[in-house]
């Protein structure tokens, strides 16, 4: 298991709070009480707090406090078509820099999402899939460019959604990340680049008609 820090941890928990919908649009964070919950002190949370609010998912209002943003369907689909492109550029600059360590790596993790298939366990499974992209696009060589798409993914964690609002989506998921990993494997950065935008226009027509309903609802 990674090691994450008091300020990661609750970072990652209030995120996951929000993106799930345990914390809805609007609901106020009260730091006390997130203290109380997981044990920690108020310090930790303000430093997650202010990190939550650069993925724009947290507002914090002086003298106030803290509250989750009102979830923005356009701003995020702006977001994500930004985020494609250059997921596909990273991709097509990494195919020839995957050292072989790293293909163990991704193999493992590959393993790791189709027991989360045969689990339905979409959770783990967009969990497991961020890491993965993230660990292809550290092959690019530009250095600028992956920490871009690292930021635009943090201030997009909506997108991972798709995987437990509709685990139906899983198996087809996994065989697109199969395809994608042989063809960086063989080195056809072209091809490695359209398996995404694909994959991609797949995962995102299901969850932009999810999160309408979802907002109409």
């Amino acid at each position: 298991m990674d090691y994450m820090t008091k300020n990661e941890y609750i970072y990652e928990k209030l995120k996951d709070e929000i993106v799930d919908g345990k914390l809805a649009s609007g609901e106020r964070i009260i730091i006390r009480e997130v203290s109380k919950k997981f044990g920690v002190s108020g310090v930790p949370i303000r430093e997650a707090l202010n990190r939550l609010q650069q993925d724009g998912l947290v507002e914090i209002i002086p003298h106030v406090g803290a509250k989750v943003v009102e979830f923005d369907l356009k701003k995020f689909k702006e977001i994500m078509s930004v985020r494609v492109e250059l997921e596909i550029m990273a991709t097509k600059l990494a195919t020839p820099n995957i050292s072989e360590d790293t293909f163990k790596q991704l193999e493992e993790l590959q393993q790791q999402m189709k027991q989360c298939v045969e689990d339905g366990d979409g959770y783990t499974y967009s969990k497991i899939n961020k890491k993965l992209h993230l660990l292809i696009y550290s092959s690019c060589p530009n250095q600028f460019l992956y920490e871009l798409i690292e930021s635009l993914w943090e201030r997009s964690e909506y997108s991972r959604s798709v995987f437990f609002m509709y685990t139906k989506r899983l198996p087809d998921s996994y065989k697109e990340h199969d395809e994608w990993l042989s063809a960086l494997r063989a080195k056809d950065a072209d091809k490695a680049g359209e398996i995404l935008r694909q994959q991609k226009k797949a995962a995102l027509s299901i969850l932009y008609v999810l999160l309408e309903k979802d907002i109409n609802a």
